[in-house]
């Protein structure tokens, strides 16, 4: 029989251009070499105003899914051949990204009205790189894009063109990016979602409000003091049912140290500082207090004076500890696993207590058994369960 055989064309064939789009290239054959140039200089006349022109090319045909020159298989892939001017040196050598497309939108652009670009930065000095955080999560739109994460440090390597930046990731990978999609890490309060540079005060407490969040805050750029920042903060209240909005303006000091009045500050082991009202804080006397209403608590996990009256205390922590040790003891299982929360809490309240864990000795189990009394008095202090524990541990192998 006959074989079929293909014939490929690997040589490129005289009197032959390409005009190189952002999907591919377009290969226009000329019948001679003087139409060839005649239509080289039309199309440069008509391109002549463009900036944003490929310095590459791919010198043979894309045939069979890939380029014969490079093997590569995006059929958009950059070229593999640095384009010579006239007189046979190369050109400036500078890659540019190849599209005229605009800016994507930011996600924030998706629901509020367009805002311009920034303005165009100063050159940064010689043998400085530009460090950026990204503000959004930013998907190739292009093989010469770089992939942004939110949150992720970017090194930028060129701004020359505009509005598209250059830039390297941590792991030294390359491409371009788009330039509002990132911020200065000097102006680094844009990565987070608590700030909110250009809203009014009546945005903000719209916002606020329909979070209804008590302690929710937003920091943003004040209306009234130019360069300084405004605290905004939302606080449940029993006149108005909406909750109120209290506005703090953050002081600066020649040092660029940033001042809160202490009594709205909350400031945690790691040293953040948590913005809020009186709303988030409590006068404790003797050692208990009542939960708020509207307030959620673990109902597994908590004594009969919470399920009863929300009372809080240092020995309803206690009572939540038992519980917590119980767990570790069943290898994890739910407390009062058979029942869903209503039942549970009739059952706590009538007397019903967890059974003890096969993982657990009689010692063991005590201690347990020791933080549900059902008076909160009766119960063991920490302390007295930190001296239990480390008799226990002393004694078992």
């Amino acid at each position: 029989g006959y074989r079929k055989k293909t014939c490929y064309m690997t040589a490129v064939p005289a009197h032959c251009l390409q005009v190189v789009y952002d999907e591919g290239p377009l290969y226009v054959f000329s019948p001679t070499e003087e139409l060839r140039k005649r239509w080289i200089h039309q199309l440069k006349s008509v391109i002549r105003y463009n900036s944003d022109l490929v310095q590459k090319y791919h010198p043979c045909f894309w045939i069979d899914g890939q380029y014969l020159c490079c093997s590569q298989t995006a059929k958009n892939a950059m070229g593999c051949k640095i384009l010579e001017s006239r007189n046979g040196s190369l050109k400036a050598g500078r890659s540019h990204r190849k599209t005229k497309k605009p800016l994507p939108p930011t996600p924030e652009e998706d629901t509020m009205v367009m805002k311009p670009l920034p303005p165009e930065p100063a050159p940064s000095a010689a043998g400085e790189m530009k460090k950026v955080v990204a503000l959004y999560n930013y998907v190739p739109m292009n093989v010469q894009d770089l992939q942004l994460q939110k949150g992720e440090e970017y090194l930028i390597l060129e701004e020359s063109h505009l509005p598209w930046w250059k830039a390297r990731d941590k792991n030294g990978r390359e491409g371009y990016i788009p330039s509002n999609y990132v911020t200065e890490t000097s102006n680094s309060l844009e990565i987070y979602e608590w700030y909110s540079k250009n809203i009014t005060r009546s945005q903000a407490e719209q916002l606020l409000k329909q979070e209804g969040k008590e302690g929710g805050f937003i920091v943003r750029d004040s209306t009234s003091k130019t360069g300084k920042y405004t605290v905004s903060v939302y606080a449940k209240s029993a006149v108005d049912p909406q909750g109120m909005i209290r506005h703090y303006v953050v002081c600066c000091t020649p040092q660029n140290q940033y001042y809160l009045a202490a009594r709205n500050c909350l400031v945690n082991d790691q040293g953040i500082v948590k913005v809020s009202d009186f709303g988030l804080s409590r006068y404790v006397l003797d050692d208990e207090y009542t939960s708020s209403m509207g307030s959620k608590f673990p109902v597994r996990w908590s004594p009969p004076e919470v399920l009863l009256y929300s009372k809080f205390s240092s020995k309803s922590d206690v009572w939540s500890f038992g519980v917590l040790m119980w767990e570790v003891y069943s290898l994890g299982k739910m407390p009062y696993e058979r029942f869903n929360n209503s039942e549970t809490t009739e059952h706590v309240i009538q007397g019903l207590r967890l059974y003890r864990p096969q993982q657990a000795s009689e010692r063991v189990y005590a201690i347990m058994y020791s933080c549900w009394h059902e008076k909160a008095e009766e119960r063991p202090t920490f302390t007295a369960l930190l001296g239990s524990i480390v008799d226990i541990t002393d004694e078992e192998p």
